[in-house]
């Protein structure tokens, strides 16, 4: 996958080492050969969505050990520190982007300025190890320094947890290259014991590196690519499965998604609500003012939505006019005040081009505690019962499973300062200590 990682091959050192055979001049190619293939498949993955800049890195990699080697052999005819350095850059350049790119697609920060900082000192060593004289220090020196950001790289995407085999696949690729970046030197320095002097011995050294470097460079291109597929296929399936006019998801993965959160707030063992929020004659919205306006209120009343949650709480569109919330280390009469919260905040919405005396768009609100170990049909059947409560109860208000009736705050006066009763603060997320990244639990469990 980089270029210094290929021995140093030039014109002088086929003739003298390896001979002008066609086993040698095969050898030479097959490196840049399989890293132009692969920076054509990644420039044409990349083209498709160009938003994923991770994906032009690994075709920036594969480009830069090409034409490193290519460069190697034709441009620098002789060993000089300025070669030496230069094509240090140029196979450094394209391992940082591809270490870049795999650490930047799973949200990861690459310590870029770290890494060029030890390019560069390399580099100087390398200048000095070449002015005198001393190939074999030029070599450890190459290898140390991309196997050690090799090795650093994969810690850190073995820390970020994917269980998805082509992620786990790029880690060992990674790692098995750091390991093999150390190594290399070792077998170059002692050749002549382990695969005899001249050149039988140099022609088995050359071989075994082109073919360990084949293996490596094949097998990380394709768990690469599977994983931009992968990324793709599910960014498909998520495009999907979300509503195009509120922009929630859907019933089918907002209750994935509910479950996700059910397991973790029972490893936690903190309490779990549910709200179900209908709004009041959407049809009568419909048939005055036409479809155009009703996906309008529906469009507007998911943002509302969403923005009054915290970022572990969790929310979808489930049916027309209806929404769900599942609100995360939250009781019920906590999730009761969220979701008087909402409602007051929704009587602020209006219907697109309607008359200045239209009323106010308004909402119902069914609300159950959920215990962490209830399946989720028994809550969601809790909470849409609340829910027929409190359009029984005249709607526009809020009623808690296994209340006897509908909970709707009186709003302050118009001008006062005083606060609604029954109103809830805003939980803001810097309000709760336990925070939950649910990306990372989405993406283990496939949702």
């Amino acid at each position: 996958m980089f270029a210094e990682a290929y021995p140093p091959l030039r014109q002088e050192d086929l003739g003298e080492k390896y001979g002008q055979s066609m086993q040698a001049l095969i050898l030479t190619f097959i490196i840049p050969a399989i890293a132009f293939i692969f920076a054509a498949v990644f420039v044409g993955l990349w083209w498709q969505d160009r938003a994923r800049l991770h994906v032009a890195a690994y075709a920036y990699c594969y480009a830069a050990l090409g034409a490193g080697v290519l460069i190697n052999i034709f441009v620098f005819q002789s060993i000089t520190p300025i070669t030496v350095v230069a094509y240090h850059l140029l196979s450094m350049s394209g391992l940082i982007a591809l270490l870049w790119g795999t650490a930047h697609r799973v949200g990861l920060k690459t310590p870029l300025i770290a890494y060029t900082a030890t390019v560069l000192f390399t580099s100087v060593l390398l200048w000095a190890a070449i002015s005198a004289g001393e190939r074999d220090a030029m070599m450890m020196a190459q290898h140390t320094n991309s196997s050690l950001l090799m090795a650093l790289t994969a810690q850190n995407l073995w820390h970020a947890g994917s269980r998805r085999m082509a992620d786990r696949a790029v880690v060992w690729v990674i790692a098995l290259f750091a390991v093999f970046g150390f190594v290399r030197p070792l077998l170059t320095v002692f050749s002549d014991t382990l695969f005899g002097p001249g050149e039988e011995g140099a022609a088995l050294l050359l071989g075994i590196h082109v073919l360990a470097l084949t293996i490596f460079l094949t097998l990380q291109a394709v768990a690469l690519i599977a994983t931009v597929l992968g990324d793709k296929s599910e960014a498909d399936r998520e495009s999907a499965a979300m509503d195009p006019l509120s922009g929630l998801p859907m019933r089918a993965m907002f209750e994935r998604e509910a479950l996700v959160l059910q397991d973790l707030a029972r490893e936690r063992g903190v309490p779990l609500s549910l709200v179900i929020a209908d709004l009041d004659h959407f049809k009568r919205v419909n048939d005055t003012h036409g479809h155009a306006a009703g996906d309008r209120v529906i469009a507007d009343f998911g943002a509302l939505i969403a923005g009054e949650i915290r970022p572990n709480d969790i929310c979808g569109r489930i049916g027309g006019e209806e929404f769900c919330v599942v609100a995360f280390k939250c009781e019920g009469n906590n999730a009761r005040s969220l979701a008087d919260r909402i409602r007051q905040a929704a009587a602020r919405l209006s219907v697109p081009d309607g008359a200045s005396d239209e009323p106010p768009i308004t909402a119902s609100f069914g609300v159950a505690q959920w215990d962490p170990h209830e399946p989720y049909r028994e809550v969601f059947q809790r909470a849409d019962s609340a829910l027929y409560v409190a359009k029984r109860s005249g709607r526009d208000c809020v009623v808690l499973a296994g209340e006897a009736g509908a909970h709707k705050p009186m709003l302050r006066p118009e001008g006062s300062d005083a606060e609604p009763i029954d109103a809830a603060p805003e939980r803001r997320a810097e309000d709760d200590p336990q925070i939950v990244d649910m990306d990372k639990r989405k993406a283990a469990n496939g949702v």
